[in-house]
């Protein structure tokens, strides 16, 4: 994500998200975030384990990768980890234990450093732990090589700029499971697995108060809740004249709606993220913007800011609470695997 397009309509949106789980029984362990702790970034554990590449297939992301049944990587509480990355550098953390450690796993090879890409400005996970990720102009399927996050090849993206990447699950733009950007005007684009070309699959649709269209903040993640999928993104309005929007905005998004076209995806409008009046952590703000990463586990949708806030949001209502903050961790993105659980919240 570039810092300095932040302000700027065509640049302020990105973001931040997966991973894996094979066993039914697992998908139903799962506890909300502590509120008020902080989130310790322990960058001597080492790297993490390699997740497990997607099964071969026709179509989707099916031709990326080889299952070799090994099992997936788990949190040590048996949840999914959960990936959170800042321009250069990813990393895991645990969804059951967001006030705990988050292990450095390292670097991005294709992205600083003199390389085309400036930043990853988004991961996206499949639902067997496979990442892959997004720059402003180009995606890349990834590996975990030791302590390096390798870009296996790249897929350059014309037409817009992508904040952000996500999976959308199987049987809805295809039998498998394809990769979704998202970019800074609230465009949705499948982006196909053998060339990278992006088609558009719909749009965010509009802010039904001012009529103005939602523009991703932010990020957008879709699960696919044992073949009932659903989406969310964190979104804002920015008017031809004056700022964006000071606050992001929670909506869902209906994934069983996206396919080729300019249509709106807009499920419902969750809220603004505000302080909910359940948040105990006293320095936690009255507010929340620029949460350029988001992930959804059970009744929460976790975001990640470019001010290094790490954020709970009830995905009822939108209502937030910081769980921690280092503003040295100026995040970018987040991902967690498409078969993470969520509860679904009543439409408002």
């Amino acid at each position: 994500m570039n810092p300095s397009a932040f302000s700027t309509f065509s640049g302020h949106r990105r973001n931040l998200r997966k991973l894996v789980l094979r066993s039914p029984w697992l998908l139903a362990l799962a506890a909300c975030a502590a509120n008020g702790k902080n989130v310790d970034f322990d960058e001597s554990v080492g790297p993490a384990t390699p997740a497990q590449g997607l099964p071969e297939a026709s179509g989707g992301l099916g031709s990326f990768g080889n299952d070799d049944g090994g099992s997936a990587t788990l949190a040590p509480s048996g949840a999914p980890r959960l990936y959170a990355h800042t321009d250069t550098t990813l990393f895991q953390l645990d969804p059951q234990d967001m006030g705990g450690r988050a292990t450095v796993v390292g670097d991005f090879d294709c992205v600083g450093k003199g390389d085309p890409a400036r930043s990853m400005t988004d991961i996206a996970v499949a639902k067997n732990g496979k990442l892959f990720g997004v720059s402003e102009g180009a995606a890349f399927p990834l590996v975990i090589q030791g302590s390096v996050v390798h870009c296996e090849t790249k897929w350059p993206l014309p037409k817009t700029k992508f904040y952000g990447l996500t999976v959308a699950p199987e049987n809805t733009l295809n039998r498998e499971e394809v990769l979704v950007g998202a970019d800074s005007e609230g465009g949705l684009y499948e982006i196909d697995a053998a060339s990278g070309i992006p088609t558009q699959v719909g749009t965010l649709g509009k802010d039904p108060k001012t009529r103005l269209p939602w523009a991703l903040s932010g990020d957008i993640v879709f699960l696919s809740n044992f073949g009932n999928p659903i989406g969310f993104a964190t979104v804002r309005t920015c008017p031809s004249s004056g700022p964006c929007a000071a606050v992001d905005t929670l909506i869902e998004v209906d994934v069983k709606a996206i396919k080729r076209g300019s249509q709106s995806v807009l499920k419902s409008v969750r809220g603004s993220v505000k302080r909910g009046v359940w948040c105990t952590n006293p320095a936690s703000p009255a507010s929340f913007a620029s949460m350029f990463g988001i992930v959804a586990y059970k009744d929460v949708v976790y975001g990640f800011s470019r001010d290094g806030e790490v954020v709970e949001m009830h995905n009822s209502d939108g209502s937030g609470c910081l769980i921690s903050k280092d503003p040295t961790r100026k995040f970018a993105g987040a991902g967690i695997t498409t078969l993470a659980p969520v509860t679904a919240a009543p439409v408002n």
